[in-house]
């Protein structure tokens, strides 16, 4: 049986694991990691709880408003979230506060999972997206425990490589009692894997139904409100040596211009801060607003949770994953805000939002870092053209809202 053979490569590879999660474990606060959660011992609960988990700061964001809506209807609900990272955490913590607990999600081990059930006591599992961990849907279907995958995703590239471990991917499918798929393409590859087509439900993307926030112009970076400036978004390694190439070219044409450089991992921002000053450009970091001065070529999104706020004194966004082969990542946040949206020819993870936007012609697609100058340098100097990509990009979101309400009535079904 697949799940045997996978549980033993595991435990064979459990001694790195914890090498990391040690390491990790001596990190600064805000990145810290409590070892003793990652294997099942955490907080005894006195009652039974709801348990959500997520992986990062996407996934979090989803689970927030799920979370939100159920305790506006059932205040006395006790809710458990684990996320998988870090910037997770802290943006559940961001989110709700104390009005749920967090732990860090435990490994997919037999025992540390059966521990963590005895101490959590979960009555119904939400897990966001697509996280399928062979051993946890394993024991909470043998105990009885309903799971829900929500907000689920599963990409062409992801589908294939479950088919090619069928077996255990239809265990696996067989352990939910519902998922519900953003799309109908997703949910046609969750039924290839095993997904029985009763338990399929398609309610659409969540994330379509975040509310659009108002900021004033000062919070993010005061000294260029009505510069032409740009943004990079969640930059992966490879990618920022590319943009600031692209940002040299803008800059030739668009003397003036300004790019707001926001790397996806904080554990890269000291060394994107190298590649900036080793360009000569002239650069400010969010997180010194000593150090901000007009005159700045280039600043550096070195905090986290304020994406939008980058998203919001930027006249175009570019987003990152995409020059990389990583799939790319989600661009509903830049088009609520009606910004014209730009991504490389990597989009599997998203495709289906990026070609809806790409078709509407709120966002479009370029190969490399001259053709993403070229684009950038033309809407820069064609405001109207950008302000209507914006406006159709919107366009989109407002169309596809609706999932939120759906998501939630199911998981009421099992509370």
């Amino acid at each position: 049986m697949l799940r045997y053979l996978y549980t033993l490569l595991y435990i064979l590879a459990a001694p790195l694991l914890c090498v990391r999660w040690v390491y990790k474990s001596f990190k600064p606060p805000q990145y810290r990691e409590p070892l003793r959660e990652r294997f099942g011992i955490v907080r005894k609960e006195t009652k039974e709880s709801i348990w959500f988990h997520a992986v990062s700061m996407g996934e979090s964001n989803a689970a927030i408003a799920i979370i939100k809506r159920l305790l506006a209807k059932y205040p006395d609900l006790n809710i458990i979230v684990t996320t998988t990272t870090p910037t997770g955490a802290r943006q559940i913590f961001n989110g709700l506060g104390d009005k749920v607990t967090h732990h860090y999600s435990p490994c997919d081990l037999p025992g540390t999972i059966k521990r963590f059930i005895r101490r959590a006591k979960p009555k119904l599992l939400v897990i966001m997206e697509t996280e399928l961990w062979p051993n946890w849907l394993h024991h909470l279907k043998e105990q009885q425990i309903p799971v829900i995958l929500a907000n689920g995703r599963l990409s062409e590239r992801s589908a294939q490589k479950y088919e090619k471990v069928f077996s255990l991917a239809d265990e696996m499918m067989d352990a939910f009692v519902k998922v519900l798929s953003v799309n109908e393409h997703d949910a046609e590859r969750f039924q290839r894997i095993g997904l029985n087509r009763d338990k399929s439900v398609v309610t659409g993307n969540i994330k379509f139904d975040m509310d659009i926030p108002q900021f004033t112009d000062h919070e993010y970076y005061p000294d260029w409100i009505d510069e032409a400036v740009w943004i990079a978004a969640s930059t992966h390694k490879g990618e920022d040596e590319l943009i600031l190439k692209a940002h040299q070219l803008i800059c030739n044409q668009v003397p003036d211009a300004r790019l707001i450089l926001v790397p996806r991992h904080p554990e890269r921002f000291e060394s994107v801060a190298r590649l900036v000053e080793e360009s000569g450009f002239r650069m400010a970091r969010r997180s010194q607003p000593s150090g901000w001065k007009q005159e700045a070529q280039v600043l550096l999104g070195d905090t986290m949770g304020e994406m939008m706020k980058a998203f919001n004194i930027s006249n175009i966004t570019w987003i990152g994953g995409s020059f990389a082969e990583i799939g790319g990542h989600n661009p509903i946040e830049p088009a609520v805000l009606a910004k014209p949206v730009i991504t490389g020819p990597h989009i599997f993870n998203f495709n289906e939002i990026f070609c809806d936007l790409i078709d509407a012609g709120g966002a479009q697609m370029v190969n490399d870092e001259e053709e993403l100058a070229e684009l950038v340098v033309e809407l820069m100097q064609n405001t109207s053209k950008a302000s209507g990509m914006g406006q159709k990009a919107l366009q989109v979101i407002e169309a596809n809202r609706g999932a939120l309400d759906k998501t939630v009535s199911v998981i009421e079904g099992y509370l």
